[in-house]
């Protein structure tokens, strides 16, 4: 039963990467006023895996670990780079 939850924390951690990607295509590839208000849905709905997983770590007293701080990490940095490039 534990592999089963140790994989689906890991696969909430990971996941935002797929919302950033699509993100980026809309913003970079698409270029559209439709196309800007589809990559910022996209990039905010990245947080929801990332902000359920760190709910579960907190609720069980575990560390994120490396995983969870990296996604943390990239979802701020790709937030500010979209911000900067919208701004």
């Amino acid at each position: 039963m534990a592999l089963t939850r140790e994989t689906v924390v890991r696969n909430l951690w990971a996941s935002p990467a797929l919302f950033i990607t699509v993100a980026l295509i809309a913003f970079v590839v698409v270029r559209s006023d439709t196309a800007t208000r589809v990559g910022w849905l996209f990039y905010f709905a990245g947080w929801l895996p990332a902000t359920i997983a760190l709910a579960v770590c907190a609720s069980r007293k575990e560390s994120p670990g490396v995983g969870g701080a990296f996604a943390l990490v990239v979802l701020l940095g790709f937030g500010l780079m979209f911000w900067l490039n919208h701004a």
